[in-house]
C-alpha cells in the first residue's frame, strides 16, 4: 500500500497498514535553504525529497483559492529599514498594520501593530472583510499532487481560522482583543459572524474542488479559547463548515497546536475529522493516548512529537529515541492516528532527529496495536 493510500484510508478513519509519519520541517527547511546551512545531504533537495530520504509520508500544504479585496479598498504598503506598513483605505476610513522583519538568523516577519485599535475600527475591517472575494483555482494543488505522487497528500486551508481566534489573534492582538470583545460584544460579535459567512462562502467552493483534505489554521489554545467560549463560539461554528465540506465528502482538519487538555472533550461534538498538531507533554499537560481517549473513536490525531525534543535543550538523542521508542508502544498503527510534530521542527533542531524518527517507525514495523 502506498504512503498516499495508507495515510487516505486512516484520516477517512478507515483502516490503513501502517503507522504513517508525517514530518512537518517546512520552517527549518525555509530558513535553512535560504541561509545555506541545509546538511550537505540535503542540499539540491525539495522539502518533499527530504520527506521521502527520512521515510515519512508527504504532508504538502498548498491552496486552492484566490482571494482579492475588489476595488472600494485601496491598499498602500511600504518597507523601509525592515518595517513593513500597510495601509488600508475604504469609503468608512482607513487601517494599517505594520510587520517587521525580524534582525536574526530567521529573517521571520512579525505583526508589530494590528489593524483593529478602537472599536471605529471595526467597521472598517467589515467593510474590508465584506469586499473580499474568493474564486476556486485548483491549478497550485494540481502543482503540488504532481510533486507528491503516491508518497503523501497535498491540502489546503479555509482563508480564516475560527473567527473569535482570527479576531485576538489577527486583528487586534489578544489583550486588546479580549478587551473590546468584553466592552462591545454585539459589535464584535457581527464581525464574527462576517467572518463565519465568508468561512462558509470559501468552504462552498473547496466542497467542489479537488482537495481532500481542508484545514483551519486555529492555533487552538485553551488559555485563549477557554471552554466557556470554545461552547458558545467554536462548536457552532465547526458545526456549520464542517456540515459544507463533508457534503463534498472533505476531511475537515484542525490545527491545535497549544494547551487543548479541557478542550478535545467537546471535539466529537463539532463533526472535525483530525485534530492536527496536538501539543503533548513536556509543552503541554497532555500525553496522546489521553488525547485520543478525550477525543473518542471517531477522530483522527496527528502529531506526538513535541518540537522542544528536536533541540538539545530538550534532552539528548538517547532520551529523544527513548521517547519516540515508547510512544510507538503506545499509539495505534494503521488507524486513528498519524506521528507528526507539535507543531514544527525549529530552524536550529538537531534534524538528525528527524531521521531517528523515520528510522524507529520503519523499524517497528506494522504490527496492529
Amino acid at each position: 500500500m502506498s504512503q498516499r493510500e495508507n495515510y487516505t484510508r486512516i484520516l477517512k478513519k478507515e483502516k490503513g497498514e501502517f503507522l504513517p509519519f508525517v514530518p512537518n520541517f517546512d520552517h527549518w527547511y525555509n530558513i535553512n535553504q535560504t541561509q545555506g546551512t541545509l546538511p550537505e545531504k540535503y542540499q539540491g533537495l525539495s522539502r518533499n525529497d527530504i520527506v521521502r530520504k527520512v521515510q515519512g509520508t508527504i504532508w504538502a500544504r498548498t491552496r486552492c483559492l484566490d482571494v482579492e479585496i475588489d476595488s472600494t479598498v485601496e491598499i498602500i504598503r511600504q518597507e523601509k529599514n525592515g518595517t513593513i506598513t500597510t495601509d488600508y483605505h475604504t469609503p468608512v476610513g482607513s487601517v494599517q498594520t505594520v510587520h517587521r522583519r525580524a534582525t536574526d538568523f530567521t529573517q521571520a516577519v512579525f505583526l508589530k501593530s494590528h489593524w483593529v485599535k478602537t472599536v471605529n475600527d471595526i467597521r472598517v475591517v467589515r467593510w474590508i472583510v465584506e469586499h473580499t472575494h474568493f474564486t476556486l483555482n485548483v491549478q497550485p494543488f494540481l502543482e503540488s499532487e504532481r510533486a507528491v505522487g503516491d508518497d503523501g497528500l497535498s491540502l489546503v486551508g479555509l482563508p480564516y481560522c475560527l473567527p473569535y481566534i482570527h479576531f485576538g489573534k489577527n486583528e487586534c492582538g489578544w489583550e486588546h482583543g479580549i478587551y473590546l470583545f468584553t466592552d462591545y460584544r454585539p459589535k464584535v460579535e457581527e464581525l464574527l459572524e462576517l467572518y463565519t459567512v465568508k468561512v462558509e462562502e470559501a468552504a462552498r467552493l473547496l466542497a467542489q474542488g479537488p482537495a481532500l483534505v481542508i484545514a483551519s489554521g486555529d492555533n487552538m489554545d485553551e488559555w485563549t479559547t477557554p471552554p466557556n467560549i470554545f461552547r458558545q463560539y467554536a462548536i457552532p461554528y465547526y458545526q456549520r463548515i464542517a456540515a459544507i465540506l463533508h457534503s463534498g465528502g472533505k476531511v475537515f482538519q484542525v490545527h491545535w497546536c497549544g494547551r487543548t487538555s479541557h478542550l478535545l472533550e467537546f471535539v466529537p461534538e463539532c463533526d472535525i475529522d483530525v485534530v492536527e498538531a496536538i501539543a503533548v507533554k513536556p509543552m503541554a499537560e497532555l500525553t496522546v493516548p489521553e488525547a485520543m481517549a478525550k477525543v473518542g473513536e471517531k477522530v483522527v490525531i496527528q502529531g506526538g512529537l513535541p518540537s522542544i525534543l528536536f533541540c538539545p535543550q530538550g534532552g539528548t538523542r538517547e532520551d529523544f529515541r527513548l521517547y519516540v521508542k515508547a510512544l510507538l508502544e503506545k499509539v495505534p498503527h494503521g488507524y486513528r492516528f498519524a506521528l507528526g510534530m507539535s507543531d514544527n521542527v525549529p530552524p536550529d533542531a538537531d534534524f538528525s532527529r528527524v531521521e531517528m524518527v523515520g528510522e524507529l517507525v520503519a523499524s517497528f514495523g506494522s504490527t496492529e496495536k
